[in-house]
């Protein structure tokens, strides 16, 4: 009778099966939620980073339409106007109302060898703006 108890298949796992089971998948669960909780936490920067360009691009562009609209009759353009429009742009209330950025401008000229330097000469024939907002900075040259 006890040769039939011992040849009997039994079924299930044994106790050492079930724990190497459960730390294998706890491991696994750890590193996936690791990974996951980081690309769920990075996921809006890129999305953050195109709205913030955008914005800027939107006042670049608004500054640029503005510039073409400055055209003289001699065919020059009206620098003056337009560093004014860009240094006073971003005030609300003020027209025209470019957006929110910070600026500097000023006027510059290249010398011999094409090294941007302030032009003293009062030519006033490039101005130069840099333009700053939500972290992101562009320049532009406009030109008489």
């Amino acid at each position: 009778m006890m040769t039939a108890l011992l040849c009997k298949n039994q079924k299930g796992f044994t106790l050492l099966e079930i724990i190497v089971t459960l730390t294998v998948a706890s491991v696994l669960g750890t590193i996936i939620f690791l990974y996951l909780n980081t690309s769920l936490t990075r996921s809006a920067e890129p999305i953050t980073r195109i709205q913030t360009t955008y914005s800027l691009n939107q006042i670049v562009e608004q500054i640029t339409a503005d510039y073409k609209t400055l055209k003289g009759s001699n065919g020059d353009y009206d620098l003056a106007t337009l560093r004014s429009n860009i240094e006073n742009g971003n005030v609300i209330g003020n027209t025209p109302y470019y957006g929110e950025y910070t600026r500097v401008t000023g006027y510059i000229k290249f010398d011999v060898g094409r090294n941007e330097e302030p032009d003293g000469t009062g030519e006033d024939r490039i101005l130069k703006a840099t333009i700053t907002a939500n972290n992101q900075t562009i320049t532009v040259l406009f030109t008489k």
